[in-house]
């Protein structure tokens, strides 16, 4: 019968389909679905690509042709619902791989050719007690652990499996090959890849914390060399913040001071040793201020020898000269000298770590102005 022709005029009722050679191209498997009592349907060499409304079987078949055509793939839920199925063709197609749940409920199938197809993994589904017929072969098995395990019992069938990847086993019957050498291999292979990253990361992680840590000590000992030199070089410093104290200008000098500074010549008493004499240092002895041809001061021979002093009219008509006291002039130098030294000291406190030493500032020296 031709397809075209069921489509227009659809059977209701019929044991056997035949649609060998026919164009079909696009198969709609649910026009078949409702044919009551079909148990026979052949569809090979119609060039099928695709099967569409895939859900359902009819209820009573029992065998299914679809060889020859160029199917790479089938509906999900392809057969997975065909109890009464007991002889299906597939071989010679495209086929990649079949869906997960296929046969699932064909319990009573028989005889189920793939040869021809490009298959690499066959579902456990497939495999059911009562088949008696299973073609495998000219296929693109992938050989692996769970191809072996899935195949294990079927040793006829397995006979028929030519491994085509992995590559060292391509052309290599996959009954040929040991079991503990196709299920270690991957673990193995596994093991190979992963270890080498493992040991070079494990490396670099331990050849980091190691210069971190020689990072971390040579940081630790350079800080405590360097609180160390601090330590040692540090200067204790007051915790009282210094006052700085404005510099006052000594004070003018007196009238005194002026009368003696400003006299041309000033002639002190030849020193005589205090002890030796008896005499006071600061003894009184006045400085007539003037010109030099009116001044005259005693001398210590004339006083031992109670020479009497030159009265004015022997001096002529020249005014009195002003007298000045030498030892008010030696004390208020001294007075003046504290007064600077106390100065001095204060001004110099302002810069930290200057210590002025102290000196007798109350001891004079004797000085012979003539």
């Amino acid at each position: 019968m031709d397809y075209q022709a069921f489509r227009e005029a659809p059977l209701p009722e019929s044991c056997c389909l035949n649609f060998t050679s026919s164009n079909i191209t696009h198969l709609d498997w649910g026009a078949l679905v409702g044919v009551q009592g079909l148990r026979e349907l052949y569809l090979s060499h119609c060039s099928i690509t695709a099967i569409s409304n895939a859900q359902g079987v009819p209820p009573a078949l029992e065998i299914l042709h679809l060889s020859h055509n160029l199917l790479e793939s089938l509906p999900g839920s392809f057969l997975e619902n065909a109890p009464n199925l007991r002889v299906l063709y597939l071989d010679s197609n495209q086929l990649q791989e079949l869906p997960r749940s296929f046969l699932k409920a064909s319990s009573q199938v028989q005889e189920v050719y793939l040869g021809f197809n490009a298959l690499t993994f066959l579902p456990a589904s497939l495999l059911k007690p009562s088949l008696l017929q299973l073609q495998l072969s000219n296929n693109s098995w992938d050989c692996s652990c769970a191809l072996l395990t899935t195949l294990e019992g079927w040793s006829s069938q397995t006979a028929e499996v030519i491994c085509h990847t992995p590559e060292h086993y391509h052309g290599v019957g996959l009954q040929s090959i040991p079991r503990d050498e196709l299920c270690r291999s991957h673990g193995l292979t596994a093991l190979f890849i992963c270890v080498p990253p493992l040991l070079i990361l494990t490396c670099i992680t331990w050849c980091f914390c190691r210069q971190k840590k020689k990072t971390n000590y040579s940081l630790q000992s350079r800080s405590q060399s360097h609180q160390a030199m601090a330590g040692r070089s540090s200067v204790p410093v007051s915790a009282e913040p210094h006052h700085y104290v404005p510099y006052e200008l000594p004070a003018a000098p007196s009238k005194t001071e002026k009368k003696v500074l400003l006299g041309k010549q000033v002639v002190l008493q030849p020193f005589v040793d205090p002890l030796e004499s008896g005499r006071d240092l600061y003894e009184e002895v006045e400085i007539q201020v003037g010109s030099p041809s009116s001044s005259h001061v005693p001398s210590f021979h004339e006083e031992q020898l109670d020479t009497p002093a030159p009265r004015a009219e022997e001096l002529g008509s020249e005014p009195e000269a002003d007298t000045v006291s030498v030892s008010e002039v030696l004390k208020d130098s001294a007075d003046r000298e504290k007064i600077y030294m106390s100065q001095s000291t204060r001004y110099y406190n302002l810069v930290p770590g200057i210590e002025l030493e102290d000196s007798d500032n109350l001891e004079y020296e004797t000085i012979d102005l003539q």
